[in-house]
């Protein structure tokens, strides 16, 4: 109340409350705000802050110059409902999406593709480090002549390199 965020909490609640009532599937919470007792006890999160020694200071406090955020996660298939609710409920000007689109660079789809793989860090990190920083895949695999050679010669390495490829970027 002291720092005047009442009315942002009760918004909240109400497009997370109104997804939930209508079937779409809202995540527990996550970032600073699952620290939030006053988040919990709206059911904006689903997390105890308390119960995990989670810090709500982090999160709201009256030396925070900024406005906290709520990072909430709506099902994909029917996040575009939410949206509709909250813009025919709130008005078109004042409703905003933010989104962050994350790229996987060419040593990170090699690490990640070869834990799914069920291969050793150690194999899996040999031929990530044989990767030039800020090159693809594909170039890595026709300029750097060791990656080359163990792409044409071991199945593994191959099929871990066509599928790293796919995830690339």
């Amino acid at each position: 109340e002291k720092m005047g965020y009442e009315s942002y909490f009760l918004i909240v609640w109400d497009f997370v409350r109104w997804a939930k009532e209508h079937g779409i599937v809202v995540g527990p919470g996550r970032g600073s705000a699952a620290g939030s007792l006053v988040s919990y006890i709206l059911n904006i999160t689903e997390l105890e802050p308390l119960q995990y020694d989670l810090l709500f200071e982090r999160f709201l406090n009256p030396d925070r110059i900024s406005m906290p955020d709520i990072d909430m996660d709506f099902a994909d298939d029917r996040r575009s409902e939410v949206i509709e609710y909250v813009t025919e409920k709130y008005g078109k000007d004042h409703v905003a999406q933010i989104i962050t689109f994350g790229t996987m660079a060419a040593r990170n789809s090699i690490r990640d593709t070869g834990r799914v793989l069920g291969m050793t860090y150690a194999e899996v990190d040999v031929i990530a480090k044989l990767i030039p920083q800020f090159t693809h895949l594909e170039e890595a695999i026709r300029n750097v002549p060791e990656l080359g050679s163990m792409y044409n010669t071991d199945e593994r390495v191959k099929k871990l390199l066509d599928l790293a490829k796919k995830l690339e970027g």
